[in-house]
């Protein structure tokens, strides 16, 4: 009977032990929280995790979530190597998400200038007591990564934009090249799998990459640049060769080849209505009959908004910079690229209907939010009405006449 028990109190700390997936996330990997690549994993009973690059700031959080996370009791608290730290947990007690410190990768004292980092790292975590976890850097080799020569690479909604798994630019005959199987979608250049560094669009032009076509990146300043697209965003380019030249003052991005086609994806419209989703909630539904155009039926529509091309992909807005505000019942032209689409009021419309009709050729979009009701009122129409899409065009049919959702007779 002993050993039976000693059996099953075992199969239940083996079971405990693998029942979270802990992941590293900080300044190594980009910040994501949910890298395969950065997930302890257990080595003869212990979770371990082992990276080529190990340095900053980080937070250890439970199955690819932000919440619950473990971090440092205060800042610049952390572990060295041959050293544990005794981590902190976000504390729910009063139903709030207490964030705690970022925990640091810390270095020996008296290592002077330098942009010091752990090559071939091995961490190790204790996950016994899963409210007080315990990391310990095992093993490392101290290095200053200023010297070393600089590495770039391409990141963008094609690898998930995961900045510690985006592919570098190789030297191929003295230039710096990279191939990309699938490119579509937003993408950046970055520094070193950082986001310290990063070239995108171009700040002037705000142009797309074209196949052939040189393209002067904009760099990152006092912001970041806009994510960078392909000169017609709707489409991708398989087995993509990208090559970048650095040696003068500006970064300079050319893809040289590739397959073009074309990338189905559906349209979504998030904003703050919905919490800024890609979800089923917000996607739109083509509408039959009707070439190219996208309908989203809603009982409640208010706030900020964009309008998006697969999973954060593409997205269409207001013009950047401008001032413009959205209304109901009026045609709406989609900016691309864009900012956020800002209401007029803070009104919360009713029974909405959203239309979408996208020009993939030319790359354009115009959107209309119809309110029934408030269409309805201003033509005072008393009997049972029929809604109809025609051309991607809203109309109401009431006694044998046509009207628009701005009540105006056709």
């Amino acid at each position: 009977m002993k050993k039976v028990f000693t059996f099953v109190l075992a199969l239940m700390a083996v079971t405990a032990l693998n029942a979270t997936d802990y992941f590293f996330a900080g300044a190594a990997n980009g910040w994501s929280n949910n890298n395969d690549g950065w997930k302890f994993v257990e080595v003869d009973g212990v979770l371990t995790l082992e990276v080529e690059d190990l340095f900053g700031d980080f937070k250890i959080t439970e199955n690819g979530a932000w919440h619950p996370q473990h971090g440092a009791a205060e800042g610049g608290q952390g572990v060295a190597l041959g050293g544990s730290y005794n981590l902190v947990k976000c504390d729910d007690s009063e139903g709030e998400k207490d964030a705690p410190a970022n925990c640091t990768i810390l270095f020996p004292d008296g290592q002077g200038e330098g942009d010091w980092r752990y090559a071939n790292a091995k961490l190790t975590l204790d996950a016994s007591n899963p409210d007080a976890l315990v990391i310990s850097l095992v093993a490392g080799t101290i290095y200053d990564h200023s010297a070393a020569p600089k590495t770039y690479q391409i990141v963008g909604a094609f690898n998930g934009w995961d900045a510690a798994g985006a592919p570098s630019f190789e030297l191929v005959d003295g230039v710096l090249t990279v191939n990309v199987a699938e490119l579509s979608g937003t993408f950046k250049i970055i520094e070193d799998h950082a986001w310290t560094n990063q070239w995108a669009t171009n700040w002037e032009t705000g142009a797309g990459l074209a196949l052939g076509e040189p393209y002067v990146l904009g760099a990152k300043g006092d912001q970041e640049p806009a994510n960078l697209a392909l000169a017609n965003p709707f489409g991708g380019f398989k087995n993509a060769v990208l090559t970048l030249d650095i040696s003068g003052d500006d970064f300079v991005l050319t893809l040289v080849s590739g397959e073009f086609n074309k990338v189905e994806a559906d349209w979504f419209i998030p904003g703050a209505w919905q919490g800024w989703k890609c979800d089923d909630v917000a996607k739109m539904s083509p509408v039959a009959g009707a070439e190219n155009t996208y309908e989203l039926l809603l009982a409640e529509f208010s706030g900020e908004f964009k309008v998006v091309y697969g999973d954060w992909a593409v997205e269409f807005g207001r013009a950047k910079g401008s001032e413009d505000t959205w209304t109901v019942n009026t045609p709406l032209e989609l900016a691309f690229p864009c900012d956020n689409m800002i209401p007029a009021s803070d009104e919360v419309y009713q029974d909405v209907t959203l239309t979408l009709v996208v020009d993939y050729d030319n790359v354009a979009a115009t959107l209309t939010i119809a309110v029934e009701g408030q269409a309805i009122e201003n033509i005072q129409l008393n009997a049972k009405s029929i809604k109809r899409i025609e051309n991607g065009q809203v109309l109401i049919e009431h006694n044998g006449n046509i009207y628009n959702m701005n009540g105006a007779k056709q």
